[in-house]
């Protein structure tokens, strides 16, 4: 197969293992939760105010969750960028999932405002603390935090260039 072809959409890809791939991302959802849950006990009674107020909201869109038959990657991104805060209000390193990091990190690039996406148009995003990359392009990459703040709009500092092999 020529080279062009591999980049067409519904192409003659090389086959690979998709059995994991769905629309519904109760799972993940469910763990960033749970991640948010542990860090609000780790605080006990001296949360700061801010620190109260996304623990609620995260509950709140907890119960909003479990009235859906699935949870788009739209709520998933909402429930991971409330517990990056949280975990930052609370100076604790969050735990983000390869995959969760990497969903959401796709979705915000194609959501993001015009000034991100001109930073990292025509190139692929890698994160450097986990397995995800997409994208074609020069590569630029930071941590998935680093990389999901960047692409949210909560953070100024931008993904670099990938060393030179």
């Amino acid at each position: 197969m020529s080279d062009f072809m591999r980049n067409l959409p519904l192409s003659w890809k090389e086959r690979r293992d998709e059995s994991d791939v769905h629309s519904d991302w109760r799972a993940e959802f469910d763990e960033v939760i749970l991640q948010a849950q542990l860090v609000e006990t780790g605080l006990g009674d001296e949360a700061s105010d801010p620190a109260q107020a996304l623990a609620a909201g995260l509950r709140t869109l907890s119960v909003e969750a479990r009235s859906r038959r699935k949870i788009p990657v739209r709520l998933l991104s909402r429930a991971v960028l409330d517990y990056l805060a949280l975990a930052r209000e609370a100076s604790v390193t969050p735990a983000l999932a390869d995959r969760t990091g990497g969903a959401v990190a796709l979705y915000l690039a194609a959501k993001a405002p015009t000034e991100i996406r001109a930073v990292t148009r025509g190139h692929a995003l890698r994160a450097t603390d986990a397995d995800w990359e997409f994208g074609t392009g020069p590569v630029l990459e930071a941590s998935a935090v680093g990389m999901i703040e960047f692409l949210a709009g909560r953070s100024l500092t931008p993904p670099r260039p990938a060393p030179q092999a």
